[in-house]
């Protein structure tokens, strides 16, 4: 009887130890699965976050490119503007020359007279070469617009259909999530790259600008020096002929 006892009080601790035992694997896997789980929410939400934080600094170096442009094509204008009011100071120095050289030539030597048409003839023909370098350069810099904006067109384009396969393929398969991050990241590379290119380009057309705006300055000058030559001439000789 005493022995029936135990051996029944050692069956049920050898059960109920059993249970806690079963008890306790089942909690330490269902804390596994949370665990688990959790983990893959915390990547996802990680991966999402750094998907949206790819895209609002591609949309950044979007902002920042368009303004470049705009930087661009405002030097441009500047520089239109610049090359049309000297060469309208160009002409006007021109005229007046031409006026002072018909009413010298009423009262001077047909030697003195042929001497002005040929000198006029020299000055025509350095103004026509003059004209059709600035047409030359003013074809290139809209060569150069045309090619950006073009360029700005399709990393426009490529930037919303690779946003749109990323979102779309996200809410498909979460696994693609790490490929869309490293598109992205690639793609932001390239931004970065094309930024620094056109940046470079932005500035050789700042230079060529101050380029040509020099080159114009000192054309006005030499005009103007020449004008003021010919008129003390044309004086001299007017008092010498009075």
């Amino acid at each position: 009887m005493r022995s029936s006892m135990m051996i029944t009080i050692l069956c049920s601790s050898m059960m109920i130890t059993k249970f806690c035992s079963s008890m306790m694997i089942t909690k330490f896997c269902s804390s596994m699965i949370i665990t688990t789980f959790c983990s893959i929410m915390m990547i996802t939400t990680f991966c999402s976050s750094k998907m949206i934080t790819s895209f609002c600094n591609s949309m950044m170096i979007t902002t920042m490119m368009i303004t470049t442009s705009v930087v661009i094509i405002t030097t441009f204008c500047s520089s239109m503007m610049i090359t049309t009011f000297c060469s309208s100071m160009m002409i006007t120095i021109l005229c007046s020359s031409m006026m002072i050289t018909t009413f010298c030539t009423r009262k001077m030597i047909t030697t003195f007279r042929s001497s002005m048409m040929i000198t006029t003839f020299c000055r025509s023909m350095m103004i026509t070469t003059f004209c059709n370098s600035m047409m030359i350069t003013t074809f290139c810099n809209s060569m150069m617009i045309t090619t950006f904006c073009s360029s700005m067109m399709m990393a426009t384009f490529y930037s919303s259909m690779m946003t749109t396969f990323c979102s779309s393929m996200m809410l498909q398969h979460p696994m693609i999530t790490a490929f869309c991050s490293s598109m992205m990241i690639t793609k932001f590379c390239s931004s970065m790259m094309i930024t620094s290119f056109y940046s470079s380009l932005m500035i050789t057309s700042f230079c060529s600008s101050m380029m040509i705006t020099t080159f114009c300055s000192r054309m006005m000058i030499t005009n103007f020096c020449s004008g003021m030559m010919i008129t003390t001439f044309c004086s001299i000789l007017l008092h010498t002929a009075y």
